[in-house]
């Protein structure tokens, strides 16, 4: 089963017209890890999702999640407490329990957009 990371990936790759070699050199990221990625056999850890992002030229957290990144500059960033540790049980998950949690996320994420909060 594919997961929403396997597949952002992949549809950058092809609208960039970009090789998992290419994105290896210019991100610094290793040829198996990208595989790794591209096949769904693992979620990269953060270090990876910034380098990445950075060679593909787009948001980390929208590379992550697929949640297009609040830019408002009025708005204070909320602090979740404990996020330290959040990351570090999101890292430990299975890809298939990271992805139903983030559908968790962006479905709260939706509903909070609709309700005019965020």
């Amino acid at each position: 089963m594919e997961n929403d990371f396997q597949i952002r990936l992949r549809q950058l790759l092809a609208d960039k017209k970009m090789t998992a070699s290419e994105l290896s050199r210019l991100s610094g990221v290793g040829k198996a890890d990208i595989s790794n990625y591209l096949n769904g056999k693992y979620l990269p850890k953060q270090d990876k999702v910034f380098m990445l992002a950075k060679a593909l030229n787009v948001n980390p957290g929208w590379l992550m999640t697929g949640i297009e990144q609040i830019s408002d500059p009025t708005r204070v960033p909320v602090i979740i407490p404990n996020s330290a540790q959040f990351v570090q049980i999101a890292q430990a998950m299975s890809p298939e329990d990271y992805e139903t949690v983030m559908r968790i996320f962006e479905k709260t994420y939706q509903k909070l957009k609709e309700r005019g909060e965020i």
